[in-house]
């Protein structure tokens, strides 16, 4: 075995299980069905940028909440009439404005929302019971019921950005994939699992998963949990189950379209071993690139590769 494949051996003794309650699947097709019952609105209007080769607007789409969510389109110049793919573009944690000229350079068109109360136009107009700011973190928000935490509101939020993505006139509504690093990673794959529209995601580092063990180490946006439980410890095995409906390692069972999944050896804030399970958990088509000495982002080598592909849509 190669160097790679002796760390791949690794990994596959390091399988994290899997965490669902017993209503796991119910939760979620609930509130799908219920997001999809709040009627869509979507206004647009054109961006001056200084960008010769595309065009761009910004996307204000309605939540189910009530929230406007915030996103950028761009359409590449080679637009004259025929439906093109999009890449339903999702970024990491704290990012905003995803417009990025080299996916729009392949010819595809490009899709990217703010996520809510991340640095971006995305307000927040949910309403939680637990709005304490737990070492300045957002996880705390409504973190005892899963029905009022912070990332449900994320996640629907990134199911509904496919629905907008589906109904622009430019986008062909069968050639739309999902991508995005660490949060972002975690989004596509939340995207391809819920939507029904998704036809392959690309999940780079994906981060929120493994969240028990996440809020053990209180590593990332999971300090603020951590540091809540070190208050309230009596609502730990609440606030555990809570984060397992938002569990990537949990919702990969979903999954039934093509996966491609990037990690990274050296990543210390996603963990090798928080990637690959969730890769060995998903039962659907998927490949997993390994980089050795890659930490928490994408080696210029799989970009490359990435960005081939979505030529190639």
């Amino acid at each position: 075995m190669n160097y790679i494949e002796q760390k791949e051996e690794l990994l596959k003794t390091q399988i994290i299980p899997q965490t669902k309650e017993a209503d796991f699947e119910a939760f979620w097709e609930g509130e799908i069905r219920a997001l999809r019952e709040v009627p869509l609105s979507v206004k647009r209007r054109e961006l001056a940028l200084p960008y010769k080769t595309f065009s761009s607007y910004e996307i204000v789409f309605n939540a189910h909440d009530g929230t406007e969510v915030t996103a950028y389109f761009c359409v590449p110049n080679t637009y004259r009439g025929e439906k093109l793919p999009c890449v339903a573009l999702y970024h990491g944690g704290g990012g905003m404005f995803g417009i990025q000229p080299e996916f729009v350079a392949t010819g595809v068109c490009t899709f990217s929302m703010d996520c809510r109360t991340q640095g971006g136009k995305t307000s927040d107009q949910a309403s939680y019971e637990y709005m304490d700011d737990y070492h300045g973190g957002i996880m705390s928000h409504g973190l005892l019921d899963e029905h009022n935490f912070y990332m449900r509101n994320l996640y629907l939020d990134a199911v509904r950005a496919i629905d907008v993505i589906a109904t622009l006139p430019e986008v062909d509504a069968e050639r739309i994939v999902a991508h995005g690093q660490s949060q972002g990673g975690a989004l596509s794959i939340v995207a391809a699992a819920f939507s029904g529209k998704v036809k392959k995601a690309y999940p780079t580092v994906p981060s929120y998963s493994c969240l028990q063990q996440r809020v053990e180490n209180g590593s990332g946006v999971f300090a603020s949990v951590k540091s809540y439980l070190t208050l309230y410890p009596s609502h730990t095995d609440r606030a555990l189950k809570t984060v397992s409906y938002f569990d990537i390692n949990n919702i990969v069972s979903f999954l039934k379209v093509p996966v491609d999944f990037f990690l990274g050896l050296t990543d210390p804030a996603c963990l090798p071993p928080f990637v690959y399970s969730p890769y060995a958990h998903t039962d659907s088509p998927k490949k997993i690139t390994i980089a050795p000495f890659t930490p928490h982002t994408i080696s210029r080598e799989y970009k490359l590769e990435l960005l081939k592909e979505l030529s190639e849509l």
